[in-house]
């Protein structure tokens, strides 16, 4: 698949190591961070002023308001966009809260890069089918 350069990402954690990182290895996969966030508030804030990246890989637990708290805004009022739980936070509690929510995906921060890869290739998959 050749069309990664048209899809938009945004990274939103609280630890900034992790946000470079993140945003370092997508970019150098060929697809757009456009945006990052420290926290749920700062992201939906920035959303407010910039067009909707077509994906949000979102951490779970950050302060002023954590990742669940954040996907209930963002199905509501951006409900086209993509939302991968990328946390240390493994439990099958988050995981089935975050779907329930609306996440469309789960990757632990300690699993290997390839499988972020691998469920961002299966969300634009998803948005090219829609």
């Amino acid at each position: 698949m050749k069309k990664n350069h048209a899809i938009t990402i945004a990274v939103v954690d609280d630890n900034p190591l992790i946000r470079e990182s993140v945003k370092f290895r997508l970019n150098s996969l060929g697809y757009n961070v456009v945006m990052e966030a420290q926290n749920g508030q700062e992201f939906l804030d920035k959303l407010q002023i910039n067009a909707m990246p077509d994906i949000c890989v979102l951490d779970i637990n950050m302060p002023v308001m954590d990742g669940l708290e954040t996907t209930v805004h963002l199905k509501r009022d951006w409900p086209g966009m993509k939302i991968i739980f990328f946390s240390m936070e493994d439990s099958g509690i988050y995981i089935n809260k975050g779907i329930e929510l609306g996440a469309d995906g789960f990757v632990a921060k300690d699993a290997p890069f390839a499988e972020l890869n691998n469920m961002v290739l299966s969300l634009i998959n998803q948005l090219q089918v829609a």
